[in-house]
C-alpha cells in the first residue's frame, strides 16, 4: 500500500509497512526464518495492531519476498552506475598501455564494485544474514526469488563486462556468462565472512578480487587452447 506524499503526487511507502519490515528484521536477524514469525509476535514488535499487517501483506512469506526485493533493488542499480563509471575513468586514463588497456580496467572496476558490494552487506548486515537463511529455509518461493536475484546480478555483469570491454579479448560470451555466475555466488558468501571477521576484511577484498583476475586468467587460457586446437 502507497500513501501520497505532501504534494499529492508522488507515492511515499505507508508509516505501518515500513515499521513492519523494520521489525522482522530485527526479529529474524538472529537465528529465525521470515515465515516462522508470528503475526501477534510482530505486530508487537513493530508497535502497531496485528490487522495493520494484512493492509500491507498476504501472509509472511509475501513480506519476506518484499524485503528481499528491496535489497535487490537497492543494489543491483548502483553496481551497475559503478561498472560503467570506472570503466569510463580507466577509458580516459593515458597512462595504461594499449596492449593491457582491458586488463587494467577490469581490474579497476573489480576493485571498485566488489568494495561497494562488500560495503553495502555491511550496512545492511541483518537483512543479509536472513539472506543466506532463506536460501537454505523452508520457503521455496524465497529460495526461488534468491537464485533469481543472483542469477540477475551474474546476467548484468555478464552485460557489463561485453558492453564496456573489461574481460581479455578472446574470452568467450558463454564463458563470461559461467564466471559472472560463479562470482554472484561466490561473493555473496564472503560476504559473511566480510561482516563476520572485521580484522580480515581487507584481505577477503584482496582474495574477492585475486579470485575474479584468476577466474579470466584460467578463462582466456582455455579459450585460447580451443582455438589451437581448432586450427
Amino acid at each position: 500500500m502507497k500513501d501520497k506524499s505532501k504534494d499529492g503526487t508522488r507515492p511515499t511507502e505507508a508509516p505501518g509497512k515500513r515499521a513492519l519490515m523494520e521489525a522482522a528484521v530485527r526479529l529474524a536477524a538472529s537465528s529465525r526464518c521470515i515465515t516462522s514469525l508470528g503475526l501477534r509476535e510482530l505486530a508487537r514488535e513493530a508497535g502497531l495492531n496485528p490487522n495493520t499487517f494484512y493492509r500491507h501483506f498476504r501472509n509472511m512469506e509475501d513480506l519476506g519476498l518484499q524485503l528481499l526485493r528491496e535489497g535487490n533493488e537497492r543494489l543491483r542499480g548502483p553496481l551497475r552506475a559503478l561498472r560503467s563509471n570506472a570503466a569510463q575513468e580507466s577509458m580516459a586514463d593515458s597512462a595504461i598501455e594499449p596492449s593491457r588497456e582491458e586488463m587494467q580496467r577490469g581490474r579497476r572496476v573489480s576493485q571498485q564494485t566488489v568494495k561497494l558490494y562488500f560495503d553495502y552487506m555491511l550496512e545492511h548486515r541483518d537483512t543479509v544474514v536472513i539472506a543466506i537463511r532463506e536460501l537454505h529455509g523452508p520457503s521455496e518461493l524465497l529460495r526461488a526469488e534468491l537464485r533469481k536475484q543472483m542469477d540477475g546480478f551474474a546476467d548484468d555483469m555478464t552485460a557489463d563486462i561485453l558492453a564496456l570491454r573489461l574481460a581479455p579479448a578472446g574470452i568467450c560470451p558463454a564463458r563470461i556468462q559461467q564466471i559472472a555466475t560463479l562470482l554472484s555466488r561466490n561473493t555473496f558468501y564472503l560476504a559473511l565472512d566480510y561482516i563476520a571477521e572485521p580484522e580480515r576484511r581487507e584481505a577477503i577484498l584482496e582474495l574477492a578480487q585475486e579470485q575474479i583476475s584468476m577466474l579470466f586468467a584460467g578463462a582466456y587460457l582455455l579459450d585460447e587452447v580451443a582455438r589451437k586446437r581448432a586450427q
